[in-house]
């Protein structure tokens, strides 16, 4: 008699797992952990960078995992993240529409059903865990046609609970922004053509630039994107001190360190950054935060396009209007180590209370 495995899932969109773990596939190896809510899958680059998505169990179709009840996931292991992009396309998943999207995501047009975007969208996964330590297998089906691919497992490096994540400080935000997710792509893009080698992020609620970004260190000189204010002919209201924030953001808070002049500055390694390219390119909406030690979030809010399993998917205004449904959004996190001088900074303080901020993106209109 076959034992049970520990855990199995299906999805009916190979493609939406696909497209969200190319966001995070910068390095050769995730680190993955199962729990009762969904699958989260960790890749990290020289303790400065960390890209993190997870994959909610509304992703799938089926999502059975066999735990005691005192137990809430599965010890974490690591896998090739690389192999297991290779075999979620074995069918030759393709690239989405090249056409913009104002709005961030997938585009809503798919071309016609001959197209390879159109046959792309078919096919299932099955994931299936044996036990701790066994191999991962990924079941692909499209028609009559299944491949199976067995991935070797291996121990992870550090678990969640001791040293598994940059650390962010929630309680000890310095900075806070939402915005538009193109925004932010077509900033970092336009500071690509210099060539920098720093990116200085600058941000004020009392004076001028309110939110800037800016390339330093490259062969053809420093470059600057300024996000402009609200307005500035606006008068400040009577009885209060004006605070205005960059016209394309949503959410603006800055809490500058005392004897700062209310101003924050700090400088990443800008090839760093450039890892969240892919991700900054689909997403919808982006959380921007900055703990007083210099840590950098970026949360992107991926719109899948096309609901959770259902095939349903909403077109562009739909998606401006209408709520999302816990189904239809992933997220996927990077966090930066800022540089401190010449050197890179490095912080091992575990990060205990790690989570995806999913209702405050949810709750701000794109």
């Amino acid at each position: 008699m076959v034992d049970q495995p520990v855990f199995t899932a299906v999805s009916t969109s190979a493609r939406q797992l696909h497209t969200l773990l190319r966001c995070i596939a910068f390095s050769q190896r995730a680190e993955v952990q199962i729990t009762r809510s969904g699958i989260r899958f960790s890749v990290e680059e020289a303790r400065v960078v960390q890209g993190l998505t997870f994959l909610d169990k509304a992703l799938f179709s089926t999502f059975n995992l066999n735990l005691d009840e005192d137990q809430h996931s599965l010890p974490p292991f690591s896998i090739s993240i690389v192999a297991l992009l290779e075999t979620l396309q074995i069918f030759g998943i393709a690239e989405t529409s090249a056409s913009r999207n104002p709005y961030g995501g997938f585009s809503s047009s798919y071309g016609n059903a001959f197209t390879a975007p159109a046959l792309a969208l078919g096919g299932t996964c099955r994931i299936t865990y044996q036990h701790a330590g066994a191999p991962l297998t990924i079941t692909i089906q499209e028609g009559s046609v299944t491949t199976t691919c067995e991935m070797n497992t291996y121990d992870a490096h550090d678990a969640y609970e001791d040293d598994g994540g940059i650390p962010l400080d929630r309680n000890a935000l310095c900075l806070k922004a939402i915005m538009r997710s193109t925004w932010l792509h077509d900033a970092i893009t336009e500071l690509s053509g210099t060539n920098p080698t720093a990116l200085m992020l600058n941000a004020s609620n009392r004076s001028t630039p309110y939110f800037s970004l800016e390339g330093e260190g490259g062969p053809f000189g420093d470059s600057t994107v300024e996000f402009m204010p609200e307005s500035k002919n606006d008068p400040t209201p009577s009885g209060t001190r004006g605070k205005k924030r960059p016209l394309i953001t949503e959410t603006f808070s800055v809490v500058a360190p005392s004897g700062s002049h209310g101003r924050i500055r700090q400088r990443y390694k800008f090839d760093m950054l450039k890892r969240a390219g892919r991700a900054m390119a689909l997403a919808t909406k982006v959380s921007v935060r900055q703990d007083q030690q210099g840590v950098l979030s970026l949360q992107f809010m991926i719109d899948l396009g096309d609901g959770a399993n259902n095939g349903a998917r909403r077109d562009d205004t739909d998606a401006a209007a209408a709520p999302l449904s816990p189904g239809s959004v992933a997220f996927v996190d990077f966090r930066f180590v800022p540089l401190l001088g010449d050197e890179e900074g490095s912080d091992s303080d575990a990060d205990t209370g790690e989570e995806f901020d999913v209702q405050e993106l949810n709750n701000v209109s794109p």
